[in-house]
């Protein structure tokens, strides 16, 4: 998400096993595997404060999908590891627990990325499982066609529109809000694959600022992006409830108007066009809007797809395991 502003604004810019394991991570495509070669698959929160391998017996070709009211606002994809097959590589301890009566996850305080969960409720129940989302090298558009959806019971309430809102955007605990003005079927609606969109399941909706009221930004914490403490270039900030986790909506702050002044004249008009264009947007995250695949459906609101955005992540995170 963040690698693309730059283009927005103008700018132009596993364990040791035998037999020898493949490893698997954001720089594979694809992979041939014989029937008896473990896959050790690395997973991380999008900061990578929080990292693991998986080993499995053979390639992710599919994941689960739950029903539930905090799988679907986080847009879990769920895949049950077998017993000793999930180690923890690095913990810096940003990770929170949050429990709905249905799901515990556990989602890395920092970057918002949810990475593990255990249902206490339906068919899940009491199983160990891992957010697919957050595995490297696995492409959850190409496992859509073989996903499966349980169905579990969830007792939370659906938060209803109020006055001249259309629809509320909100997360699980109900303390980060967003409501939109203008109906649904105005705004332009994407998703895509990069590096931070995948991990939280984003579908952004675009309403400008004046399209949107949003409540309790300081009950939840901002993202700015993989390296953005060391380079301080923060030009917009994903924001996610502290207590759920549950990304709501979009900051965007844009680079310095300093930075337009490197530019030749007859880029500097067309990069301050988009630089105002895009500041003067407030995305939302369709994930967190109220009675989503029941009063509005995915399907049904025209979601432009771009599969790309996870080019260089893995080198960008670094090295993988400190020894």
């Amino acid at each position: 998400m963040w690698r693309r502003l730059g283009t927005l604004f103008g700018l132009g810019e596993v364990l040791h096993l035998r037999p020898k394991p493949r490893v698997l991570d954001a720089r594979s495509s694809s992979i041939e595997i014989m029937a008896t070669t473990p896959i050790v698959y690395r997973g991380n929160c999008h900061c990578g404060r929080y990292r693991y391998e998986l080993t499995l017996p053979r390639e992710i070709t599919t994941g689960t999908t739950c029903s539930c009211s905090l799988c679907v606002k986080k847009g879990y994809l769920w895949v049950a590891p077998p017993e000793g097959s999930f180690r923890v590589v690095r913990d810096d301890g940003h990770l929170v627990e949050y429990g709905s009566k249905a799901l515990r996850d556990k989602f890395c305080g920092h970057c918002g990325t949810g990475v593990t969960g255990e249902h206490i409720a339906g068919p899940l129940s009491g199983e160990m499982l891992v957010n697919v989302r957050a595995i490297q090298g696995v492409n959850p558009f190409k496992l859509e066609p073989h996903v499966t959806t349980v169905e579990t019971p969830d007792e939370r309430g659906t938060i209803n529109a109020a006055g001249d809102a259309s629809h509320v955007f909100a997360c699980h605990c109900g303390n980060v809000q967003a409501q939109l003005l203008v109906p649904l079927s105005e705004l332009q609606v994407k998703e895509d694959n990069c590096s931070s969109c995948v991990r939280n399941a984003y579908v952004g909706v675009y309403p400008t600022k004046d399209q949107v009221r949003t409540h309790g930004k300081e009950h939840g914490f901002e993202y700015f992006g993989l390296g953005a403490e060391e380079t301080g270039r923060k030009w917009g900030g994903v924001v996610h409830c502290s207590t759920c986790g549950v990304f709501v909506f979009n900051i965007i702050y844009g680079p310095p108007l300093s930075i337009f002044d490197k530019l030749p004249p007859e880029r500097k008009a067309r990069a301050l066009e988009a630089y105002h264009r895009n500041v003067s947007l407030l995305p939302l995250n369709l994930r967190a809007v109220e009675g989503l695949h029941r009063e509005v459906q995915l399907g049904s609101v025209g979601v432009e797809r771009a599969d790309e955005g996870t080019e260089d992540y893995a080198e960008r995170l670094g090295e993988w395991e400190v020894v």
